[in-house]
């Protein structure tokens, strides 16, 4: 009797394990703080699937990984420009919209159509959130920000002594604002306008080079100003919001400034397509984007969501917000969107970053 019980358990734990070897498991890349647990767990709950995610924090970094081949990835979420760049080594699959049935002709905000559209990407991308660069303040320096605009990270003659200033740690967004605020296009390739961008960053002497820890430092007091995403502050927005403590930080962005989309891709590594459009799918679903803006700070892509959070009085604070959206709609905007270049380019960036950083 105690063998036939050894026998049975045996027998039930192979089955147990060869149970948990069939799950199916979807590979997805994307950036630090940038998708919702709450969500991760609801698509893993529906569908059965185990979803593993790893984080970068540059597009460049994506582009890496994603080229090398090592990881199956099924899912990445790049900006415009890396996905032009996928696109053209043939890296990318091309989205199948059939599959996709809550991308219809006006599910996406205008912006974003056209975002999608300028940047040539809507055959192998769907949007997932959009925003731009700006300076993340604490209300103690708004005067000068609003005077001055991205030239409060490059001239401390204007700024108090004391001044804590951080800088994003990526060549393209660091040298973008140093070209937005010298009055260049952000994708010139021109070698005295980066010349010059270059000088303004080395100059600086940067507090702190960061990426999503530039919005908490700036919160803790830390860093007084910082270039930053219009997401990051608005994530910390929200936090502040939720725990009814006072506001102490800002944030702003000259009407000429990066504006970027990023979109959810299919890589040509992916091994569950039909999972992966699934998921993406899933990601468009009006209430599943509230919960992802909820959860990350993002302006959603999504008409559907915007709506509903402009009918919710207890949203007034974030969709009232100058920057949160109408920012984009101002006659004066003149939103730069980054162009996939030459990789000798982006190396000439990676290398203005690291001399900057001596």
């Amino acid at each position: 009797m105690k063998k036939l019980v050894g026998v049975l358990i045996s027998v039930l734990v192979i089955s147990l394990f060869a149970g948990c070897s069939n799950q199916q498991t979807l590979y997805v890349l994307n950036w630090g703080e940038y998708m919702s647990t709450e969500l991760i767990e609801k698509f893993e709950s529906e569908t059965g699937v185990k979803v593993v995610t790893d984080e970068v924090d540059s597009n460049e970094v994506m582009y890496e990984k994603i080229k090398s081949g090592n990881t199956a990835y099924d899912i990445a979420i790049p900006s415009e420009y890396m996905i032009q760049k996928l696109a053209s080594e043939n890296l990318l699959n091309t989205v199948d919209k059939t599959m996709v049935p809550n991308l219809s002709e006006n599910t996406l905000e205008p912006i974003v159509a056209n975002l999608m559209k300028q940047a040539k990407i809507s055959d192998n991308a769907v949007p997932y959130f959009y925003g731009c660069i700006g300076i993340m303040y604490r209300n103690e320096y708004e005067s000068l920000v609003k005077e001055h605009g991205f030239r409060v990270l490059f001239d401390r003659s204007i700024l108090p002594d004391d001044t804590k200033v951080g800088m994003y740690n990526s060549g393209r967004d660091s040298v973008s604002a140093a070209l937005l605020h010298l009055g260049y296009d952000v994708n010139t390739t021109d070698t005295k306008q980066l010349t010059e961008a270059e000088e303004l960053l080395k100059n600086m002497d940067y507090t702190l080079w960061g990426d999503d820890n530039l919005k908490r430092e700036i919160i803790a007091g830390n860093l007084d100003i910082a270039l930053v995403y219009s997401g990051d502050f608005f994530d910390s927005y929200y936090v502040v919001l939720d725990e009814g403590d006072e506001l102490t930080f800002n944030f702003m962005t000259p009407l000429s400034t990066n504006i970027w989309v990023d979109a959810m891709i299919i890589p040509t590594t992916s091994k569950n397509i039909e999972l992966a459009h699934k998921f993406v799918n899933f990601f468009l679903d009006a209430d599943n984007v509230l919960t992802n803006v909820d959860s990350v700070g993002y302006t959603p892509v999504v008409s559907k969501t915007y709506e509903k959070m402009k009918a919710d009085s207890q949203r007034n604070d974030i969709t009232g917000h100058s920057y949160f959206r109408d920012i984009y709609f101002h006659k004066d905007f003149k939103g730069q969107m980054y162009k996939n270049l030459t990789s000798e380019h982006y190396q000439q960036l990676e290398e203005i970053l690291m001399r900057a950083k001596q």
